[in-house]
């Protein structure tokens, strides 16, 4: 019995080094890769905005959010590509935003200046 506990002692033992503080923290997370944002020819409908695919290196999914003059206009897409509606730009300087997000705080994000007559 007691050659039983030295051994249950020293596994335990040997156990509890063998753990350290690395193993019960979780991996930090990576911001998604910066992307390329540009303006395509204006429609009779609006403005598409185009722009490449932000890569995650933890290989989290990716989403978009587009802003127009700090207003968001939507959010959780999957697609490379947005029209902004004419009726919602202002006359002169107007400020687009494109926010690639990986749901875990990783955010990586392109801005655009557009100028429109009135």
């Amino acid at each position: 019995m007691k050659i039983f506990k030295s051994i249950l002692f020293i596994g335990v033992t040997l156990l509890l080094f063998n753990c350290n503080a690395d193993d019960d923290q979780s991996k930090e997370n990576s911001n998604p890769s910066a992307f390329v944002l540009t303006e395509g020819a204006a429609t009779n409908i609006g403005i598409p905005f185009n722009w490449t695919a932000s890569i995650d290196p933890d290989d989290d999914e990716v989403v978009y959010a587009i802003y127009l003059n700090n207003n968001l206009l939507i959010e959780d897409l999957n697609a490379l590509t947005y029209v902004i509606e004419y009726s919602w730009f202002v006359s002169g300087e107007n400020t687009i935003l494109v926010s690639a997000s990986d749901g875990l705080g990783g955010v990586a994000e392109q801005e655009l200046v557009v100028n429109l007559l009135s």
